[in-house]
């Protein structure tokens, strides 16, 4: 059994939670409910979860606050959140699970099978803090890559181009680093910004900053900083060649 803890400052959201987890994920037995900041803390410190729900917002303050005021998270955390679409990137960006509400219950499945996977880490302070950066300047700077080896947080313009191989995606960065993430290249297609990243075939993205040549060989070709080519599908050439002669 995984044991959780709900932490939300809205009776009606803990109990359609706690009903949901009842209905569709057994192996979740929920030890205890809090709806403030220092409720939760004394929460956490007497059950000692494995998994914590945690609202973005409680009351005047944040679930940020709570995780602060802890200073070591030692357990699996999934946000809940009424957030703007900008939040919700923000939380994809860190590679952060969050519940949108009203809660989807093939979602709540998904994040809670993620969250008991044996040997799963805790959410990582760098995450934590990029995240609440983000939110805090509306600004995002990082991505959260998530690998076999860990975690890897890589300011945007240091990619270069990113090749996607079946369920993974190779990120080549400045400097010559590769990481080789456990996300295939369409979970990045998504989530990279438009305007500054673009697919130029099927199997690569391309950083428009980071492209020196447009070459007309093999039915095109683009040449990278790092020396690298990357193949240009018939079909994208002409979004391509747009993007390059408007890219800033």
């Amino acid at each position: 059994m995984l044991h959780a803890i709900i932490i939300d400052d809205e009776q009606h959201a803990i109990q359609s939670l706690a009903g949901l987890l009842a209905l569709y994920c057994p192996s979740v037995r929920v030890a205890g409910f809090a709806d403030n900041v220092e409720a939760g803390m004394a929460l956490i410190r007497e059950e000692k979860p494995g998994l914590v729900f945690l609202d973005v917002h409680i009351g005047e303050t944040t679930g940020f606050e709570l995780l602060e005021q802890l200073k070591k998270a030692d357990f699996q955390l999934i946000f809940t959140t009424g957030h703007s679409e900008y939040a919700i990137k923000a939380f994809r960006y860190n590679a952060i699970d969050y519940l949108l509400k009203p809660v989807d219950p093939s979602q709540l499945q998904e994040a809670v099978e993620k969250a008991g996977h044996q040997g799963a880490p805790p959410i990582d302070g760098h995450q934590l803090e990029n995240l609440i950066q983000s939110l805090a300047t509306k600004k995002l700077e990082k991505i959260t890559i998530a690998s076999a080896e860990g975690l890897h947080f890589v300011e945007i313009p240091a990619i270069i181009r990113i090749e996607g191989e079946g369920n993974y995606a190779t990120f080549y960065l400045q400097g010559g680093e590769r990481v080789v993430a456990s996300r295939n290249l369409k979970a990045y297609e998504e989530l990279l910004p438009e305007g500054q990243f673009i697919k130029a075939h099927q199997s690569h993205i391309v950083n428009l900053r980071c492209v020196k040549k447009l070459l007309q060989q093999d039915g095109g070709t683009l040449q990278m900083a790092d020396g690298s080519v990357v193949p240009l599908a018939r079909r994208r050439k002409e979004a391509v060649v747009e993007a390059l002669r408007g890219r800033g």
